[in-house]
């Protein structure tokens, strides 16, 4: 059995939606994807502003936005924690679902083979001065661009590269202090979590089952999981969202089982799948559901997903 499409399209586009294709940059400047965010903090931005983003096209705001489209859940929260709620006239779809206030925002997606591109005439119909997003979708950005839609692509691959790119947003609307805030925040809260996890422990991550599919070394939840506390088995994996085989995991020897509601009803329906009872973690009852909003959306809310993993794995590793 394969994923279905409605999980596909929760919980693969909000993990692959983190791919890094190229750290947001302002014009002239030289930005590695571990850039300290700070580098943003000195001034609020002058319109025209120009940037460099994530796709390496270059993009004129010619004013400060007043109406904002997001194609992605974690931009929709990053507009709506700026402050900047009122200013947004579309989202993506249904999974733009927070805070609650985004669920009554007119949807422009559903569009394409897989009802996951954006309808463009009810883009332009909006007359959005800013439309953030994330990879992917080469062809309808290119049409919007066409149409003369500013769009500004970020990308998170790590958490800095998150901290980033809200001070980006923050840059682009005009938001600037505020995002400087917001990101002061999460970060002292990140570190607050690193000093507290000394005591490393091993884990497994579960995207999807079945076929039972995982994260590798360059995925944002990747790094979050390190960040926690502990060290993936899936380590050495070859691909993003690789499939793990269940005979390999017992070997492995995870000592703590991590999966998601959309993936798993409950730790009971995992130790009752076949071979699973021999994983370490599962024999152990080791096996902790965390919400996957907060753990694959790379927004604000990705620090109290933080602070919850590294709750979860050293309470159930030790």
């Amino acid at each position: 059995m394969r994923p279905s499409r409605s999980l596909l399209t929760r919980v693969i586009p909000a993990l692959v939606a983190v791919a890094f294709v190229g750290a947001a940059c302002t014009e002239g400047s030289d930005t590695p994807s571990d850039t300290d965010p700070s580098v943003l903090a000195t001034a609020e931005a002058t319109f025209p502003l120009t940037l460099v983003d994530d796709d390496g096209v270059e993009v004129t705001i010619a004013a400060e936005p007043q109406r904002i489209v997001t194609f992605a859940p974690s931009m929709t929260e990053i507009v709506y924690a700026l402050g900047l709620g009122d200013r947004l006239v579309g989202v993506a779809g249904p999974f733009d679902d927070y805070p609650v206030e985004a669920q009554q925002v007119e949807q422009v997606g559903g569009s394409g083979d897989f009802g996951v591109d954006p309808n463009v005439e009810r883009v332009v119909a909006l007359e959005p001065d800013l439309f953030l997003t994330i990879k992917g979708g080469d062809a309808w950005k290119a049409e919007l661009r066409d149409l003369g839609v500013p769009i500004v692509t970020l990308n998170a691959t790590e958490f800095g590269d998150l901290l980033f790119d809200i001070m980006t947003v923050g840059n682009v609307t005009g938001a600037l202090a505020v995002a400087e805030v917001l990101v002061d925040d999460m970060r002292n809260r990140a570190e607050a979590v690193a000093a507290q996890v000394a005591e490393r422990v091993t884990c497994f991550f579960e995207v999807y089952y079945p076929p039972l599919t995982t994260v590798g070394p360059d995925t944002f939840v990747y790094g979050l999981l390190t960040m926690a506390g502990c060290d993936p088995v899936t380590h050495d994996a070859k691909s993003d969202y690789p499939e793990w085989s269940v005979e390999d995991l017992v070997a492995d020897g995870p000592q703590v089982y991590l999966a998601t509601p959309e993936s798993a009803k409950s730790p009971a329906v995992i130790a009752k799948r076949p071979g699973f009872a021999g994983i370490a973690a599962v024999a152990e009852g080791d096996v902790v559901l965390v919400d996957g909003d907060l753990v694959t959306r790379p927004g604000p809310r990705v620090v109290d997903g933080l602070e919850l993993l590294a709750a979860a794995l050293h309470a159930a590793g030790d």
